[in-house]
């Protein structure tokens, strides 16, 4: 008797597609950030600092961000698609599924796949690490007493739910569905690939870029093999988690 391969399941399958607009809303998203960054500042009356953030800098910069995103998901949705992120997006958590395959597929980003990327690059780059826990020591550094909850809910909570609906829903299912002639595993390949590259691009961090992408590639495996952000959410999470503790120890 022939034994049928498991075939890669598909994408859910996006009925439109707003690519340009995804784009145009990472800069937007950028500028909104800007703009609620200056107008905490202006109305709070604190100096800002290249070298830390404040608890208040990092909330107000965030809202813009995730206003921009998620602003440009619902209006795509609202227009092209049937009004509901769950639906257009699979923007939902299957608890006793999603949790231990998200935990499980954040601890081995964190600790076995960025390791690995990187490893070539350790004699090429004096002090490799410090360098790439730059971004993310300067933004913890938010965190000085409460406000460690208030700087944690925003890294660890906010921000994947946020960054895995319109990365691995928006942007990920509009290139698919730009590719949906292709052939299916082409199709998945690249919309994985390219939403990764825009992932890493977005975060505007030029070391720490191949990292992302490799963060942005297992998160769209995800998004693709579970038909759901369910999985990415929580790895996503995961992931910010475990530096976000170890920032705050070190």
């Amino acid at each position: 008797m022939r034994v049928e391969k498991k075939a890669w399941p598909s994408v859910y399958e996006p009925g439109f597609s707003s690519i340009w607009g995804a784009l145009l809303a990472i800069v937007v998203a950028y500028a909104f950030s800007s703009m609620f960054l200056l107008a905490w500042v202006a109305l709070s009356g604190e100096k800002v600092s290249a070298t830390s953030l404040t608890a208040g800098d990092l909330v107000s910069s965030s809202l813009g961000t995730w206003l921009g995103f998620l602003g440009a998901a619902w209006m795509a949705s609202r227009r092209l698609g049937t009004g509901s992120l769950r639906r257009d997006y699979s923007a939902y958590i299957r608890l006793p599924v999603d949790v231990p395959i998200g935990v499980m597929a954040g601890l081995v980003l964190q600790f076995a796949i960025l390791p690995i990327v990187y490893l070539p690059l350790e004699p090429l780059i004096p002090d490799l690490q410090k360098k790439l826990s730059g971004p993310a020591t300067y933004i913890t550094s938010a965190g000085r007493g409460w406000t460690v909850v208030l700087v944690g809910l925003v890294i660890v909570v906010g921000a994947p739910i946020v960054e895995e609906v319109f990365f691995r829903g928006l942007l990920l299912q509009s290139i698919s569905y730009k590719l949906r002639n292709l052939r299916k595993w082409r199709a998945n390949v690249l919309s994985v690939l390219l939403s990764a590259i825009g992932f890493g691009l977005a975060h505007v961090e030029p070391l720490q870029l191949l990292g992302l992408v490799a963060v942005g590639i297992i998160l769209g495996a995800l998004r693709i093999y579970y038909k759901r952000l369910g999985p990415g959410m929580v790895a996503h999470a995961t992931f910010n988690f475990v530096t976000f503790i170890a920032l705050i120890r070190h």
